[in-house]
């Protein structure tokens, strides 16, 4: 058997004797190191009680003398136990060791220089292999103490070259590095699929291109445990990696400050002999590793030289060239073409019949065939970038649009014989702010779902959630009858949709960066006038819809001698008109009636117009 030996940190010598050696089962000769290596034969066991600073030598004297080396926890390494999962308890450690069979497993150098567990160039924001997991009290203090980062954040353009010669420029706050990350939360999280044996090499790019990405990170990972991926983050895995930005680099190895104008790091493959305890998982590495990048999400291109040439924006601006088919499909759906008009007119005669029939169903599929909200979000992005001909198309299409509409609804009004206010007619005569509450959110939608090919699959549900073309086919409806009270009532909730769209879409384009504020502001103010127009009326509504409330809330359920009230319906009017269900075990007389009239303005303290169903109820 080959001997065996402890390797100690010469501060420590005072407590071998009584913290260290008993732990030991075989003989343990001590060996203290310092400046000058040690020398043993190889395969040698040898067990390394050292610290941070200590550590990296340590592991190049196994690596050059052959030895079967084991990790224990020093007190002052943390980044040797983190990188090589060694056990925190050192009885432990030492048990697992000396039972442990030998394990070929990588190292990783930058520039020469041995890796323990992480690399760091600019700001990490506790995307550390050497981070542990965190209880809710100390993940609230490192979120507080990462917002405090967020108000010096300034890109820097980083060139990074790989393996197999894949080369790209991006725009990062910072870069981490490291070999694995085992017994960390990062592998459960970020870099599920790495192993201290697998040939390669981790680098997380943290690329955000605004504050918001990266507050919404730092709220997320400080109030939940567990989260996907952040999108600004990129990942790259590869054997050897190089990275350069035209000027010193300042980084941190294993907490140690150095500069240098290039990092090259290095994987050099099963050249450490490890003694492998449970915490260390060794996976099967007979099938070639391959090269894996993930940078989609990165800066790229114009805004690269964008991010990188001033402080981290607010919100991020998108460069010309990443916004450049979403404009082209907003200038497709600005054109007046013979498909906008057909279903336009379909939409609408189909929504005429589902109005008529009250026919809820059917005014869906109208709602959903209308392609209204195409030039409508086209509007919002020509206000947004202060476009004029984008602005003129979309305006031009949608009157047309409102055009057909109209009349269409007013010749379908004259073909169907019926001059009655359906419910579903009668549902769209008096809009509120909560309507104008639902465009908004609507608005907030459908630029989100244009800007985010991930989400267009949405479009339907805003069509359906904001109604464009029910409100203008009741307003024909209303043309055709000549019913201006009708026509208006409908022709101001379809107003109100569309004021809240434009608003709303408009901002959330200028929050996806589509347009800077500079250029923004104006149209924004122009849209903004056009709510704060349409919610005059809007908030009259609200104030009779909640006095009604009001009132149906007081008599609901109101007991007046034996009769109990039921189904109350109220219209705010002078004086107050009320339906009510009268529930009666007997036959109201009229002075009875009366007195419940008499009950009811009394408790609302004004004049009503009572409407009365008696249901007579015995037991």
């Amino acid at each position: 058997m080959a001997d065996s030996f402890l390797l100690f940190d010469i501060a420590q010598k005072d407590q071998l004797t009584d913290n260290v050696l008993p732990f030991f089962e075989e003989t343990i000769l001590p060996r203290a190191w310092e400046d000058q290596p040690v020398q043993f034969n190889k395969d040698s066991r040898v067990y390394a009680y050292v610290n941070d600073q200590q550590a990296p030598a340590v592991i190049q004297a196994a690596i050059d003398g052959g030895w079967q080396l084991a990790i224990l926890p020093h007190p002052d390494a943390l980044y040797v136990k983190r990188g090589f999962c060694a056990q925190s308890n050192l009885k432990k450690a030492i048990q697992e060791a000396e039972k442990s069979q030998p394990e070929q497993v990588d190292i990783v150098r930058c520039n020469g220089k041995i890796l323990l567990c992480e690399l760091v160039f600019g700001e990490s924001f506790n995307l550390l292999p050497s981070a542990k997991s965190l209880g809710f009290i100390e993940r609230l203090k490192l979120g507080w103490k990462n917002l405090g980062k967020i108000r010096h954040a300034c890109p820097k353009q980083v060139t990074f070259n790989t393996e197999n010669e894949s080369g790209f420029t991006t725009a990062a706050l910072g870069v981490v590095i490291a070999a694995h990350v085992h017994d960390s939360w990062l592998s459960k999280h970020i870099l599920p699929n790495s192993h201290i044996n697998d040939g390669m090499c981790h680098a997380m790019l943290i690329a955000p291109r605004s504050i918001m990405e990266l507050l919404r990170f730092i709220t997320i990972s400080t109030l939940g445990r567990y989260y996907s991926l952040p999108s600004f983050l990129g990942l790259v895995k590869t054997k050897s990696l190089e990275i350069t930005n035209g000027d010193i680099l300042h980084y941190q190895v294993d907490g140690q400050e150095e500069q240098a104008e290039t990092l090259s790091i290095q994987t050099e493959s099963h050249v450490l002999t490890l003694l492998v305890g449970e915490s260390l998982p060794i996976i099967d590495t007979s099938s070639a590793q391959k090269e894996q990048l993930k940078i989609k999400g990165l800066p790229s291109g114009e805004a690269v030289n964008e991010l990188a040439t001033k402080p981290l924006a607010f919100i991020a601006h998108a460069a010309t060239d990443e916004f450049k088919d979403l404009y082209q499909l907003l200038r497709d759906n600005a054109t007046t073409s013979s498909a906008f008009l057909t279903l336009m007119a379909l939409s609408t005669l189909l929504a005429s019949v589902g109005l008529f029939a009250s026919s809820a169903p059917v005014i869906i599929g109208a709602m959903i065939l209308a392609p209204l909200m195409g030039p409508i979000i086209s509007l919002s992005m020509a206000l947004a970038r202060q476009d004029p001909s984008l602005l003129t198309a979309s305006a031009t299409t949608l009157g047309i649009g409102i055009l057909v509409s109209l009349g269409f609804s007013s010749v379908a009004s004259f073909i169907i014989p019926m001059e009655i206010v359906t419910p579903e007619i009668a549902a769209r005569l008096s809009p509120s702010l909560l309507d104008l509450g639902v465009a908004v959110i609507s608005g907030i939608a459908g630029a989100y779902a244009h800007a985010r090919v991930d989400a267009a699959k949405s479009l339907a549900g805003v069509a359906i959630a904001v109604a464009l073309v029910p409100p203008l086919a009741v307003t024909g409806i209303g043309i055709g009858w000549l019913d201006s009270h009708v026509a208006w009532g409908a022709l101001l909730l379809f107003l109100t949709n569309l004021a809240g769209i434009v608003f709303a879409a408009a901002l959330t384009f200028l929050a996806l960066g589509f347009a800077p504020f500079t250029r923004a502001k104006k149209g924004l103010m122009i849209a903004f006038i056009g709510v704060t127009l349409v919610s005059i009326p809007l908030v009259f509504s609200f104030l009779r819809l909640s006095e009604e409330a009001k009132i149906m809330q007081q008599l609901e359920g109101k007991r007046i001698g034996e009769v109990v009230i039921r189904e109350v319906y109220a219209r705010a009017l002078e004086p107050v008109e009320i339906s009510v269900k009268l529930v009666t075990p007997e036959t109201l007389t009229s002075e009875k009636l009366d007195a419940i009239k008499d009950s009811i303005e009394s408790e609302l303290q004004q004049d009503v117009i009572m409407e009365a169903q008696v249901i007579i109820r015995r037991e």
